[in-house]
């Protein structure tokens, strides 16, 4: 019951933010930019993100390897696919996660051991993006952006610079999570593990951002590329909010809100989150047809016991 309330409430706050962008902005404006696309552009974005998918999918079998898992690089790319398709239906941003972990969980019975290994990999992402949203306000220049912002963006480096040095000095501290903590800190007990999966982070999201500028390039927005160095990674960092049912809503409002920075328009910058959402939509549904001609077997029932388990 207390599941369904907070669903409810996400789905409510989803409408709610995209009630209002709709009202401030014209939403015929929008469909017209979108149609007059390049889609030359949009297709170079979306074989991007293609491409990027398969490299998440060699970081995640790195990771997983400290967690004593052996599939096959095939196999992690059709659980990688598979955790799009499933971000369409599960009501939170991480859904995908949540059934890659049912997949590799499933078939080697470790369902901690898959939760470790689905966690470290978001984990390295998400740190990733918080280094290089601190690199750009530190050295890339936007005029008026609130001080306020840039304040938080280095407080959470800093604090992001402290959780992956700590463990390697007390890493007894993870200990006292229990045996989660405990298979946790394999990743320091073989940095190079951990450093191989950030450095193909780094990789991951500089082609995010290209994605991106082509994404702009698209439908004619022009600013500087540096920019974008400082838009995404705090565009997904806000979209990772537990506040509204897959970010939606959150993503767009702050595309919206960050692209104001850059004179940007907001028809222009709703346009941008939409072409953003169409290349994701699509790929999500090609991961659904990866996983339709595997041969792994899915049942939605044991999904949503794996789904209560992890939550």
């Amino acid at each position: 019951m207390k599941k369904t309330i907070t669903t409810i409430l996400k789905a409510s706050i989803s409408i709610l933010l995209m009630v209002y962008l709709f009202k401030k902005i014209d939403i015929k404006e929008v469909w017209q930019l979108f149609q007059h696309a390049h889609l030359s552009y949009l297709i170079a974005a979306f074989i991007l993100y293609m491409a990027g998918q398969v490299i998440c999918a060699w970081r995640w079998k790195i990771i997983a390897v400290v967690m004593e898992f052996k599939n096959t690089f095939r196999e992690f790319i059709t659980y990688y696919f598979a955790g799009m398709f499933f971000s369409l239906f599960l009501p939170t941003l991480v859904g995908g996660d949540i059934g890659r972990c049912y997949l590799i969980a499933k078939e080697n019975k470790k369902t901690r051991h898959a939760i470790v290994s689905v966690l470290a990999d978001r984990g390295t992402g998400l740190a990733v993006l918080i280094f290089m949203a601190g690199i750009s306000v530190t050295l890339l220049k936007y005029g008026n952006v609130p001080s306020q912002i840039i304040w938080v963006v280095l407080i959470a480096n800093v604090f992001l610079i402290l959780g992956l040095l700590l463990p390697f000095f007390a890493g007894g501290l993870l200990g006292l999570l229990g045996k989660t903590g405990e298979l946790a800190m394999g990743f320091w007990k073989k940095p190079s593990v951990l450093f191989q999966s950030i450095f193909i982070s780094m990789i991951f999201q500089t082609l995010i951002i290209i994605i991106h500028i082509f994404i702009g390039l698209s439908i004619g927005i022009n600013v500087p590329w540096k920019f974008y160095f400082f838009l995404i990674p705090l565009v997904a960092t806000v979209s990772m909010l537990p506040l509204s049912i897959s970010g939606i809503g959150l993503r767009e409002g702050a595309f919206v809100y960050f692209f104001s920075y850059a004179n940007v328009t907001k028809t222009e910058a709703l346009t941008f989150a939409f072409g953003w959402f169409v290349i994701v939509l699509i790929a999500s549904l090609i991961g659904g047809l990866v996983l339709l001609a595997s041969n792994k077997g899915l049942s939605w029932k044991q999904m949503k016991e794996e789904k209560m388990q992890t939550e």
